[in-house]
């Protein structure tokens, strides 16, 4: 099971990250500087944008396994449903909001739905790059991405 972080705990986990940096860089309080500053004389990115990255490329390490690991067939089950293939004919979702998954965050990261990103991902240098360039971003910037085409789909 996958524990999805609040906006509260991105919050708390943010403020950690910065506070970090804070005491390394040597940034008393009373200095008055910002978090942007912070970042740019850190050369660091956010803490979002680094569980992004590590979560694409998760992700396409597992796509990139074999058939018959489990891990793979079990991710290849999990796009299907979530991009409203049943796994068999008698299957049905059970009652109650939907959960957000770990695989819901990975279309959210990259836009691209799961059967997209699964295909995509099997390419390892478009996917790194993909991985990569759509998580380019300092403190809620505007985000980066790449277009490139993988074995005839087109991965924005």
């Amino acid at each position: 099971m996958t524990v999805m972080l609040t906006k509260s705990d991105w919050k708390r986990l943010e403020s950690f990250h910065l506070h970090c940096q804070r005491r390394i860089l040597g940034i008393k309080w009373s200095d008055f500087t910002t978090n942007a500053e912070v970042y740019t004389r850190s050369g660091l990115q956010s803490i979002q944008s680094i569980v992004r990255r590590c979560r694409l490329s998760l992700f396409g390490h597992v796509a990139r396994m074999p058939d018959n690991v489990p891990a793979k067939a079990v991710l290849c089950v999990a796009c299907d449903v979530r991009d409203k293939v049943p796994p068999f004919p008698n299957w049905r979702r059970s009652r109650g909001r939907p959960p957000i998954t770990w695989l819901h965050q990975i279309c959210s990261d990259c836009g691209l739905s799961a059967g997209d990103a699964l295909n995509c991902a099997q390419d390892r240098a478009a996917w790194r790059t993909y991985a990569t360039a759509s998580t380019i971003y300092l403190h809620g910037l505007a985000l980066t991405t790449t277009t490139m085409t993988v074995s005839t789909r087109t991965c924005k």
